[in-house]
């Protein structure tokens, strides 16, 4: 469905907000923090264009309505021909675990998880179905907030093993004999893409 082109900006400022606020997190030095202030004060000068003109002045961009809630990850359980699924050795706590990340402003849970996987293991996919949603409190995580992931299965298409910045090591793995050191929440999400369980909320 065809959106006003008020409402497609108003969304693209929202995207384009988005992306800078991440980017003020992981800014490494001045010159990147400059132009991500910059974005962000570009993307509220676009979405004012878009606010009618009975829309308080004063009302901040992007106002937090002051409900907490969770973060939303997505990630990818995806399968060689030989049914071997991808893991990645994490940057951050060296535990094993299936490709995923926070999803980002502007995309769709698919494509966040997908984005994710290329990124962390080098490889290429095409989604085969949902598998579920997984809220990290009933797995017992130790984190300090609350999460839910959104898990796709996956067949792998191409692409290579390659690790970056957030995977210290990719490997294949037969999903009946996971490594060890993986959570249980990771392990629940590895079994239930790989036997065909539907997960709709856990």
């Amino acid at each position: 469905m065809e959106m006003p082109p008020s409402q497609q900006l108003r969304f693209w400022a929202h995207e384009l907000a988005g992306m800078a606020k991440t980017g003020l997190l992981h800014a490494h030095d001045s010159y990147d923090q400059d132009r991500c202030e910059r974005m962000l004060a570009i993307a509220e000068q676009l979405a004012a264009l878009t606010i009618a003109d009975d829309f308080s002045p004063e009302r901040p961009y992007l106002a937090d309505p002051g409900i907490v809630t969770p973060k939303v990850g997505c990630s990818v359980a995806a399968f060689d021909d030989d049914g071997r699924a991808v893991l990645i050795q994490r940057a951050d706590n060296k535990r094993w675990a299936l490709p995923g990340g926070y999803a980002e402003v502007g995309s769709t849970p698919s494509a966040n998880g997908l984005r994710e996987f290329r990124e962390e293991t080098g490889f290429e996919a095409h989604v085969e179905r949902f598998v579920g949603v997984y809220d990290n409190k009933h797995f017992a995580s130790v984190t300090n907030y609350q999460f839910y992931i959104c898990l796709f299965r996956a067949r792998i298409t191409g692409g290579a093993a390659t690790v970056s910045h957030e995977s210290l090591d990719v490997r294949l793995v037969d999903p009946t004999t996971p490594p060890e050191d993986m959570s249980m929440l990771q392990r629940a999400m590895l079994h239930d893409a790989a036997t065909g369980a539907v997960a709709v909320f856990q």
